[in-house]
């Protein structure tokens, strides 16, 4: 009598584990890829240009001049922006909440006056986004700091905290030239000869640079 043959089964294959995987791949491929929008006080429409100079994404220090020739400040890097933070605490002598601080290291762009950062960072919940920012003075007849000048301060601290810190203007299309010139003379006032003009291509929506000197 023969021995019976053992039955065939087709091989299974258990998907478990390259599920997993697979998951894993698109968390990475969707953190890697998608870039955050962070909040942002300001809208901005900007002149057109013919340049392809793409805009640097550290490093960097943005000054935004709207419509109404208001003027609004952004540090591209979260620790220059804790840093710029503590030096106006440090110089103004001023509490700041920690809610309010830690706020502040995710905003884009800010606008509001020395005489009212102290109100505003103290806000609590909704408090703080709600605030309304009137734009940060670049002339000397309408500022209360200790220069004279709100707008300097923010650019020297940002110097401060970062010496290679890079600067560049994004002015309206329908903003006013004394607007853009208050901001070109803060500037110069700290020996930044150096600095750019954010603008859109005039055939694509792809924000660029042109250099200045």
């Amino acid at each position: 009598m023969s021995a019976k043959k053992p039955k065939k089964h087709p091989p299974a294959i258990d998907m478990t584990a390259m599920v997993d995987v697979a998951f894993l791949l698109l968390t990475f491929f969707i953190l890697t890829t998608t870039r955050f929008r962070e909040d942002s006080k300001v809208e901005v429409d900007m002149p057109s240009s013919v340049s392809d100079l793409p805009v640097p994404d550290v490093k960097l220090c943005i000054i935004s001049i709207d419509m109404e020739g208001r003027v609004f400040v952004g540090y591209s890097d979260p620790l220059t922006r804790e840093e710029v933070l503590n030096r106006f605490i440090g110089e103004k002598e001023v509490e700041i909440s920690a809610e309010g601080a830690a706020y502040f290291s995710t905003l884009q762009e800010f606008g509001v006056p020395h005489k009212e950062m102290v109100e505003w960072l103290n806000q609590e919940g909704d408090g703080l986004k709600e605030f309304e920012h009137h734009g940060i003075s670049a002339r000397v007849t309408d500022s209360t700091s200790m220069t004279g000048n709100d707008l300097k301060d923010w650019i020297r601290w940002g110097r401060l905290a970062d010496q290679r810190m890079r600067f560049a203007i994004k002015g309206d299309a329908s903003a006013k030239y004394p607007a853009v010139s208050h901001v070109i003379e803060s500037l110069q006032d700290w020996n930044v000869n150096q600095f750019s003009l954010v603008t859109d291509l005039e055939e694509g929506a792809d924000i660029i640079i042109e250099g200045l000197e």
